[in-house]
């Protein structure tokens, strides 16, 4: 079990992201949005949406969709309605976070394609109807997935870091899939196509807590890599909250696009984080290597005190 309770490991923004909340409102009001930020999130009854919802609710006008019904969610599909009908719940948007995902059916190479094409062009009706409707900014999940082929030669011992800027190289359709958000996120950032629509693309690597119990027959590497790519409820919530709320995120060249690898600050973490703490401030609170220390000695070095 992990080092501390879940009754004492507070998932709440810390102080860090403080100073984010007093610009909230009058960032907002300048963009005619009234005195809180109006953010639309799609697939708001998933596990991501699980631990963002709530800490959005309470600092943000949401308005939550999903194919799915929920508390306080409005059944809609955004891939098979037609774009007409969908603008309601874009006009007057400051951000959408787009979270939303179709899972694909069957598991031979062409279903799996066929099933992450139609989440590429959930992705692309978001962005094209963010841009006809004036939403500044699309904060999407992504995955580390879109590069998880480096971990290959990272565990050989042939490479150190994986950062944002590394070209995309993923080993499965998941992956692929989210390259493919990323890349045609670029497109609509670097305004060819109209205004510039702000992209920020999160690759999310382990967004929950870690079980020893699932690596206790498993190499020492696969127990390894979960504690480096881990990121807490309240990290994974800041981190958002940043990408939600820096007013600037033009990058060296004027284009407001970036990539952020979602994991806490990690002892062993490998991908690199030096962009977001750059760019949104982010400030990771928690460490894998403090939160799971007696799971750690247990699995890794036979402590078994």
């Amino acid at each position: 079990m992990p080092t501390e309770s879940s009754a004492n490991y507070t998932d709440t923004l810390t102080d860090a992201t403080a100073d984010a909340a007093t610009s909230t409102t009058s960032t907002a009001s300048d963009a005619g949005l009234g005195a809180r930020r109006r953010v639309l999130v799609t697939g708001a009854t998933g596990y991501i949406a699980g631990q963002l919802v709530p800490e959005l609710r309470e600092r943000y006008d949401v308005r939550a969709l999903d194919v799915r019904p929920g508390p306080d969610v409005e059944v809609v599909d955004l891939l098979d309605t037609p774009a007409s009908e969908l603008a309601e719940y874009f006009e007057g948007v400051d951000t959408v976070v787009h979270l939303a995902y179709h899972r694909p059916d069957g598991e031979d190479p062409q279903a799996r394609y066929e099933g992450e094409r139609r989440n590429v062009d959930l992705m692309q009706r978001v962005y094209q109807l963010s841009l006809d409707h004036g939403v500044r900014r699309v904060v999407a999940a992504s995955t580390n997935q879109a590069a998880k082929w480096y971990e290959q030669p990272y565990f050989a011992g042939r490479r150190d870091r994986v950062t944002p800027e590394d070209y995309p190289r993923p080993d499965n359709f998941y992956g692929w899939a989210k390259a493919a958000y990323e890349l045609l996120g670029f497109l609509y950032a670097c305004g060819s196509i109209g205004r510039a629509l702000e992209v920020i693309q999160v690759r999310i690597v382990v967004p929950r807590e870690i079980d020893p119990a699932n690596f206790v027959d498993q190499p020492a590497h696969r127990y390894v890599r979960e504690l480096a790519g881990y990121i807490s409820e309240r990290d994974l919530r800041q981190l958002f909250v940043r990408s939600i709320e820096t007013p600037d995120i033009a990058d060296e060249h004027g284009v407001p696009f970036h990539i952020f690898y979602g994991v806490s600050d990690n002892a062993r973490k490998f991908w690199s984080i030096t962009n977001a703490r750059e760019v949104i401030g982010y400030a990771p609170q928690d460490d894998s290597e403090r939160r799971f220390a007696a799971d750690i000695a247990r699995l890794l070095h036979g402590d078994n005190r």
